[in-house]
C-alpha cells in the first residue's frame, strides 16, 4: 500500500481556501486538466471528464466543513489503482495563512510502488502549486 500527502503554505485564510477547494465537484476551478464535474447520487459521487474525454468516477466517504476536511474513493477510470481512499484538507496556520493538503492511500497496479508513489505526488504538487495561485492572487 502506497500512502502520499502533499501539502502547501497558502497566504490565505483557511476559509478563503476551503470555499475553493472544499466543494467535492470544485474541481475544475483548481485542477486544469479537469474538465467537468457532475454530481450524482445526490451530491455523493462525482464523475470526472479529464482533457482528453475520459471519464473518473469518485464516491464521497466523509465530509466536514467544519474541520474542512473530505474524503473519497476511486470507483473507476484509467488510474492504475485499486482500494484508492484520497483526503483534501485545509488547516488553519494563522490568521491569513493555512496548509493544504491532498493526499491517498492505495494499491498500484502495473507499477512499483515507488513509481506510484512519484506520480501522484507531483500531481497533487501541481494541483496544489495551481490553487496557491489562484487564491494568493484573489482581491
Amino acid at each position: 500500500m502506497v500512502e502520499i500527502v502533499s501539502q502547501m503554505d497558502v497566504a490565505v485564510s483557511a476559509d478563503t481556501a476551503w470555499a475553493l477547494l472544499g466543494g467535492f465537484d470544485s474541481l475544475p476551478l483548481w485542477i486544469p486538466m479537469i474538465r467537468t464535474s457532475t454530481l450524482e447520487e445526490g451530491g455523493r459521487v462525482r464523475r470526472l471528464t479529464v482533457a482528453e474525454d475520459i471519464t473518473i468516477v469518485e464516491r464521497l466517504l466523509r465530509f466536514d466543513d467544519r474541520e474542512r476536511v473530505y474524503s473519497y474513493a476511486y470507483i473507476s477510470g484509467p488510474d492504475p489503482v485499486e482500494h484508492y481512499v484520497g483526503q483534501v484538507a485545509v488547516a488553519e496556520h494563522g490568521p491569513d495563512r493555512c496548509i493544504v493538503s491532498w493526499g491517498s492511500r492505495f494499491v498500484p497496479v502495473g507499477l512499483s510502488e515507488a513509481d506510484a508513489a512519484a506520480r501522484y505526488h507531483a500531481t497533487y504538487t501541481t494541483a496544489l502549486a495551481h490553487a496557491k495561485k489562484l487564491l494568493e492572487g484573489m482581491p
